[in-house]
């Protein structure tokens, strides 16, 4: 039809509406292609093959029928899993509810084809990192014939987005080499409420079975495991058509997304909202008091205290408000964004060592990684990887008393299990301690219950912690040290470390004087609490335990004597968590005449305290002396006796800051 006279025809705008059917056309024909390729190249047995079987099975020799029923070419519904393996029912109540359903089974998470992958323990002391069609040996020692299933991240996508990041799973996501899959191995059994160990499995639960999934994920994460590169198909054709399909279908889909804009636009719909950001509180296990001012505070119950340490517990709940922050005492909560970097740590790759000072590790606390079942694992790890790095030709012979492989900074658990796998490695070694064995652990409150899983230390073996308490566990170290009669220096106090990888002087303050020591590798497990000014006062060796210099559970003290020395904020963020304990008696000492430092907002709390009662505070007082039950303090009025069940001695100290500078070891910025 053609144009009147003298009136223009506007174009057709090209809309959705006109344009729509092509690219829909184009994809259909395309997978259709793909299809009739796929159908007409490939034989049908290989198109319905599901991949190689998982090592598990293949070594147990599992029929199809064993999975599959007499269908073997059905779905698998997991009902033949519980015939060999037994119930395992999930620990997590959104999990329980969908396998109630039915849309939730053991086939969902633990592929038994080509997806399938995990890692085994030899008796050796190696580890075998699988998969469904290779296998690969790793340092790695855990429970010997212990297997744990690594589940990819990809069984989780049908309920779950690992992209937003408020997503659960987000949690359960790991690092480096061990990104692919989910790290959260607690889904069938928690330490308090293990499964039942008999029987053929009876080697793959009970208390080494936690043991088991932290070496797991060490394994996974080291960096020489290496998956297997994808096998090239048999039948070329699969994946030219596989492709055609995929090009199609990602045609069809931005035709789809491109429609739904413009009709948007026309619509004049706002875009879709950026992601929420997430406030989430953030604690700091080393400094955490253990008071439960945080999960009073908070009104929606996100916060409670497990094993001494405040933890979100519920982070779903959170309104990110910030009630708990300000109720907290000493600062060890925080709200920070959710994936935010941890600032205040040293700057190490994923061997622990540090980036701007190689040659030095770190293990333990320091790391920001708090349990001592974790620095038992780190100071390992660390000194495989440290004595490994040595060449051969530079590895110093065991007599030298002047030069070693490694120089310990610490002989806390960290520090001790770097000096036990040295000892095993045949390399020389010295532990250098400022103070004495597992003083990281004598820091504890007295009578503390330490509820940590076995774990393998080497030489010893299994070192048992269940349900013990900090002076049965110093024991236990003390014990250990001198049966393998362990290079540990006490007293030998750290001032520097200068130098590079192959060539460090280490020096420090001993008993004898200055001195120095050359070491080919440094590993630094000293922890984050610093260098403690000690307690001038004669300590009965009975009551050495008594007196502790950092305070990591108030509710420990419930219904106890407790004297604190000091009036820093430190000293009186502890009166504060302490006075919140039902039947706890405070007293605080303090050798000047009053208030000279400290935040306002805690000077003002503790005069309160004061005021009421509830807090007995002697200025001008010096203790002088402890016993197993009796402070003995010198005030204007006379010497005086205090009953006390534990004596917090909060004199400050120099942090372990200045070591780390004086090594090279950068922090995180905060």
């Amino acid at each position: 039809m053609s144009a009147l006279p003298g009136r223009q025809v506007a174009p057709v705008e090209a809309t959705s509406d006109v344009r729509r059917v092509r690219p829909l056309l184009v994809g259909a024909f395309a997978a259709a292609v793909a299809v009739a390729v796929v159908l007409l190249a490939v034989p049908a047995g290989r198109l319905t093959s599901p991949g190689p079987l998982a090592r598990p099975h293949a070594l147990a020799g599992v029929p199809c029928e064993g999975c599959h029923g007499d269908r073997a070419d059905g779905p698998a519904s997991g009902k033949g899993c519980v015939t060999c393996h037994a119930a395992h029912p999930s620990t997590r109540a959104g999990h329980r509810a969908l396998a109630a359903r039915g849309a939730l089974g053991c086939p969902t998470c633990h592929t038994a084809h080509g997806g399938a992958q995990g890692v085994t323990f030899a008796p050796s002391g190696e580890a075998l990192r699988w998969w469904s069609d290779a296998e690969q040996s790793l340092p790695g020692r855990g429970p010997p014939g212990a297997t744990v299933a690594l589940v990819p991240l990809t069984a989780c996508a049908r309920c779950h987005d690992a992209s937003r990041p408020d997503d659960p799973v987000r949690a359960c996501a790991g690092s480096g080499a061990a990104a692919a899959f989910a790290v959260c191995f607690d889904e069938h059994q928690l330490p308090e409420e293990p499964l039942p160990a008999r029987g053929k499995c009876a080697h793959q639960h009970g208390p080494a079975r936690f043991v088991a999934w932290e070496a797991a994920q060490a394994v996974a994460s080291d960096p020489a495991s290496h998956p297997p590169s994808t096998a090239r198909a048999r039948a070329p054709w699969l994946w030219v058509g596989s492709s055609m399909a995929a090009g199609g279908l990602a045609f069809a889909g931005a035709a789809v997304a491109q429609r739904s804009r413009r009709r948007r636009a026309r619509e004049g719909l706002p875009p879709a909202a950026a992601p929420r950001r997430i406030r989430l509180p953030r604690i700091d296990a080393v400094r955490c008091l253990g008071c439960q001012a945080c999960v009073d505070a908070c009104p929606f119950d996100v916060l409670a205290v497990e094993r001494h340490v405040a933890v979100v517990a519920r982070p779903d709940e959170c309104c990110g408000v910030g009630a708990c922050q300000d109720a907290c005492p000493n600062g060890s909560l925080r709200l920070t964004e959710l994936g935010a970097p941890v600032g205040d740590r040293p700057r190490v790759d994923e061997r622990l060592e540090s980036l701007d000072a190689r040659g030095v590790f770190v293990a333990g606390d320091l790391t920001g990684v708090p349990l001592i079942r974790n620095a038992i694992l780190q100071g390992t790890a660390v000194a495989d990887r440290a004595v490994a790095s040595i060449p051969r030709a530079e590895r110093v012979r065991r007599d030298d008393a002047k030069r070693v492989d490694l120089a310990i900074v610490g002989a806390g658990p960290a520090g001790l299990a770097a000096a036990l796998r040295a000892e095993q490695l045949g390399a020389s070694y010295v532990v250098l301690e400022q103070w004495t064995i597992a003083a990281s652990v004598r820091a504890f409150p007295r009578g503390k219950i330490v509820h940590d899983p076995p774990i393998e230390l080497p030489l010893e073996g299994a070192l048992w912690l269940r349900e013990s308490t900090k002076e049965e566990l110093v024991a236990q170290w003390t014990r250990i040290v001198r049966a393998h009669r362990l290079d540990v220096r006490e007293h030998h106090r750290v001032t520097g470390v200068s130098g590079s990888a192959g060539d460090f002087s280490v020096s420090a303050d001993t008993p004898q004087g200055p001195r120095v020591l050359r070491a080919s590798r440094v590993v630094l497990a000293i922890g984050r609490r610093g260098t403690p000014r000690p307690l001038e006062a004669a300590i009965a060796p009975a009551a050495a335990t008594r007196v502790v210099h950092a305070l990591s559970d108030a509710r420990a003290f419930a219904g106890k004597s407790v004297l604190v020395v000091g009036l820093g904020d430190s000293a009186m963020e502890a009166v504060l968590a302490l006075a919140r304990q039902k039947g706890t008696t405070v007293t605080l000492s303090y050798r000047g005449a009053g208030f000279v430092r400290g935040r306002a907002h805690n000077i003002d709390q503790v005069q309160r305290l004061v005021a009421s009662g509830r807090v007995r505070l002697l200025l001008e007082s010096q203790v002088t002396h402890v016993d197993e039950r009796w402070a003995v303090l010198r005030t204007p009025a006379g010497v005086e006796k205090v009953r006390v069940d534990a004596v917090l001695a909060l004199l400050g100290g120099e942090p372990s800051r200045a070591l780390l500078e004086a090594a090279g070891v950068r922090l995180e910025p905060v």
